[in-house]
């Protein structure tokens, strides 16, 4: 396993508005903090300097909507990176942006800065769609956003979708696939999330007072089987539940995730998983601001992963990719063989048809994938 990381992640937690079916680390109306917040990201990476050894070959800046920052922060931070721990010539770094947050200047502007890889939270091209899931932008704006960002320069450009909305169904989502595939040039990847309602979200109280009502499961199962077929009629491989891309563009830093590998998160609410340690820092953009500047490392929480829970938490990343666990490479980083380790989970698994050995590797079927959380939930291990 890599101890030193070469992947890094920058939380940023601010938006304009709070998405009806956001559960994510993210405030709005905070525009105060935004001096502050660059200042104690600096800080946090010039203190990760002495343990961040190997060039970064990827950095990902997620949120919330990094791009509610002024694009000279975003640029800034960046430039930190870069000349504090340093960043490979060849590294995908990667921006999340709302299409109502960014324009000929600011897009043109990230890749000046060194940004090479943009993500589109475009999540429908229908405006009725977006208005009921509190999305504040249009579909024109995306379409002018995907538009811009092709005319300053990005060539690997990933869009987002959400399906499963409240009142969608499969018609809705064939036109919004449509949409999608009518984007020219084609997009390099598609992210496409099954809309859930989580917790403490507007859609959760929409939910239990009967305004909205999720979408059923065959229905939901139609619409993802059929972005399935579409996607790969199109020329796009499905390399992970969610993701889809042409070839050469599959995401190097999420690939990360799933291949349990180490990374180093900075910012509030981010993750760190360094020498087989998770670490999370305060949530709280406050708190987490003041922490760093008292001179702490900002973690509320840690936790290391050995022995068997290591490996099934290695394995259930591993199930989300298509092409599944590499059993070879997986003894080697835990020390531990899932096929003596989990037989029994293994076996009851093969037998109904959820997931094949073929060759070195474990993989899910077509079946398993439909079910991936039953299958993932095989091979749980508290710590």
């Amino acid at each position: 396993m890599t101890t030193n990381p070469r992947s890094a992640y920058i939380h940023i937690p601010f938006c304009a508005s709070k998405c009806w079916y956001c559960d994510f680390n993210s405030y709005c109306g905070l525009e105060s903090l935004f001096d502050a917040y660059v200042s104690a990201l600096t800080k946090e990476i010039h203190s990760a300097q002495r343990s961040l050894t190997n060039e970064l070959q990827s950095v990902y800046f997620g949120g919330g909507t990094p791009t509610v920052l002024p694009t000279r922060d975003l640029c800034s931070i960046l430039k930190e990176l870069k000349e504090v721990i340093g960043v490979s010539d060849d590294a995908e770094i990667t921006v999340e942006a709302n299409p109502g947050t960014v324009d000929f200047a600011s897009l043109g502007e990230l890749r000046k800065a060194g940004f090479n890889r943009l993500s589109l939270g475009v999540q429908s091209l229908d405006d009725s769609f977006l208005r009921s899931i509190g999305r504040t932008h249009t579909r024109d704006q995306a379409l002018n956003a995907y538009k811009t960002a092709r005319q300053v320069g990005f060539a690997n450009v990933s869009v987002d979708l959400i399906f499963a909305l409240p009142g969608q169904n499969p018609t809705d989502w064939t036109r919004a696939l449509d949409g999608f595939l009518q984007l020219d040039p084609a997009a390099e990847h598609v992210s496409l999330y099954e809309l859930s309602i989580e917790e403490g979200t507007r859609f959760a109280q929409m939910n239990a007072q009967g305004v909205i009502a999720p979408v059923d499961e065959d229905m939901r199962l139609e619409m993802y089987e059929s972005a399935i077929a579409r996607l790969a009629e199109a020329g796009y491989e499905h390399y992970e539940v969610s993701n889809f891309a042409l070839p050469g563009y599959r995401s190097r830093h999420n690939t990360t995730y799933w291949l349990n590998e180490s990374y180093y998160g900075f910012g509030a609410g981010a993750t760190s998983y360094l020498e087989r340690k998770r670490s999370r820092r305060i949530s709280n953009p406050s708190k987490y601001i003041d922490a760093i500047n008292a001179g702490s490392d900002a973690i509320e929480f840690s936790e290391r992963l050995q022995g068997r829970a290591m490996l099934g938490e290695t394995i259930i990343q591993g199930l989300r990719m298509l092409e599944g666990v590499d059993l070879s490479r997986l003894q080697a980083q835990t020390g531990l063989h899932p096929m003596s380790e989990f037989s029994t989970q293994v076996e009851s698994l093969k037998r109904r048809g959820l997931i094949e050995l073929v060759g070195d590797r474990l993989r899910t079927t077509h079946a398993g994938l439909l079910l991936l959380n039953d299958v993932s939930g095989e091979f749980v291990t508290v710590p």
